[in-house]
């Protein structure tokens, strides 16, 4: 838990968000109250084995249940190692292609010029890496998906609603 809290305080500009409460897209609340709110971080991730690029802001629901329900099944995927911390390989590829963004190499589950997209929220699922197994990439929910069916990691169901307006996507239409 410990090393949620810290995952969290980092994660202010991107779309890694725990169960812990209070994740924004501004990076100091008290800077905010100060003066207007930058605009939101551009960060990095995939979609469909290709690169995308997205801003994020994230709220708290009551529940699991009720983040899945108002997300229309939209999930956007954290990826962590055994030790609570993004792969190098999760982010290689994605930041290469967006070397001005922060990123933490989410994955999305649906964007808005695929069939079936249901909008703008996504609920937030960490996978875990189990201890032992060497991370790999994943550019795809059928890459964690399969993960997860192969036992090489566990999926963690947040409270947490994403929404995430996709801006970089014409190449995916």
């Amino acid at each position: 838990m410990k090393k949620l809290l810290l995952l969290a305080g980092l994660a202010l500009t991107g779309l890694l968000v725990t169960t812990v409460p209070a994740l924004a897209a501004t990076a100091d609340p008290l800077a905010a109250a100060a003066g207007p709110a930058a605009p939101p971080a551009r960060n990095f991730g995939y979609y469909d084995n290709q690169t995308i690029e997205y801003e994020a802001t994230a709220e708290v629901t009551s529940s699991p249940q009720q983040a899945q329900v108002l997300s229309h099944g939209n999930i956007v995927f954290h990826i962590v190692d055994a030790t609570g911390n993004v792969p190098a390989v999760q982010l290689a590829r994605a930041q290469a292609a967006f070397p001005n963004d922060a990123g933490f190499g989410n994955v999305l589950n649906f964007i808005p010029t695929e069939v079936g997209y249901t909008g703008g929220a996504w609920n937030l699922q960490i996978f875990h890496w189990n201890p032992g197994v060497t991370p790999t990439e994943f550019s795809s929910d059928t890459d964690i998906q399969a993960a997860v069916a192969a036992g090489k990691g566990t999926l963690e169901i947040t409270s947490t609603l994403v929404r995430c307006p996709v801006i970089n996507f014409s190449a995916l239409r």
